[in-house]
């Protein structure tokens, strides 16, 4: 309840046109506040969308926030164990469907309607060039092995409520539907708590990887910048 108070009255401090300058020496000029949480803010910039914590800001950016450092390790405890139930779930379903699909195949049990069957990572786009593939929505996930070793592989961490990522987006499939030499794997982040985002320490999206024809990075791109991820990827294709 205390963390709901907290939040719906952010919400109504909401600023416009803001500067900030974070401990480490990064700056975010003139960016929107479009959302509080206990443990950070989310600052909307032209090119994307960060979440930045209050540990990172120095201490009249977290006063004037209200930060409550036992609210935020409450917060951040709460959202984790969220995304844990979340992951067991899924895992379970796998398990079950894993066990399903075995009887059916050995004879021991016909093949079930099966509604709680996983959505699949499959391809979204298909045409001349390589497929595009959602390899993740907010889980852990090995990029390592989704690479397309031989072309140049493009990695999208995005959400469906980013609206830079959503204009970034069309473009990236474009580049893979029409150059067979490009697969695009993009990876839903879901919210700022996941897995993936743990994982990888993403604190902007969009944000896109790019990795040359032997799987070795070549560049990361923040923000919705096409013509960044272009160079890139001319980079990658002579790199190896």
């Amino acid at each position: 309840m205390k963390i709901l108070t907290f939040l719906i009255l952010c919400f109504a401090s909401v600023a416009l046109g803001d500067d900030f300058k974070a401990i480490d020496g990064k700056e975010y000029k003139n960016v929107k506040v479009s959302r509080v949480e206990p443990d950070g803010i989310v600052l909307i910039t032209k090119s994307g969308i960060s979440k930045v914590y209050f540990t990172e800001l120095p201490k009249e950016v977290q006063e004037r926030f209200h930060y409550n450092a036992a609210q935020a390790a409450a917060y951040s405890a709460e959202q984790a164990a969220s995304q844990d139930a979340f992951q067991s779930q899924q895992a379970e379903l796998r398990r079950k469907l894993a066990e399903e699909n075995n009887r059916y195949w050995t004879g021991q049990a016909p093949a079930k309607n099966q509604q709680n069957k996983l959505p699949a990572v499959a391809p979204v786009v298909a045409g001349r060039g390589q497929q595009v593939e959602v390899i993740s929505h907010g889980a852990q996930v090995d990029i390592a092995r989704h690479l397309a070793l031989g072309n140049v592989t493009v990695v999208d961490f995005y959400a469906d409520w980013c609206g830079p990522c959503r204009q970034l987006s069309p473009s990236l499939e474009q580049m893979a539907r029409t150059d067979p030499e490009i697969v695009l794997r993009k990876i839903d982040i879901v919210d700022w708590k996941t897995a993936v985002v743990r994982q990888y320490n993403i604190h902007s999206i969009p944000q896109v990887n790019v990795y040359s024809r032997g799987g070795r990075l070549i560049g990361t791109v923040v923000g919705a910048d096409v013509d960044k991820v272009r160079s890139y990827v001319a980079q990658a294709k002579t790199g190896g």
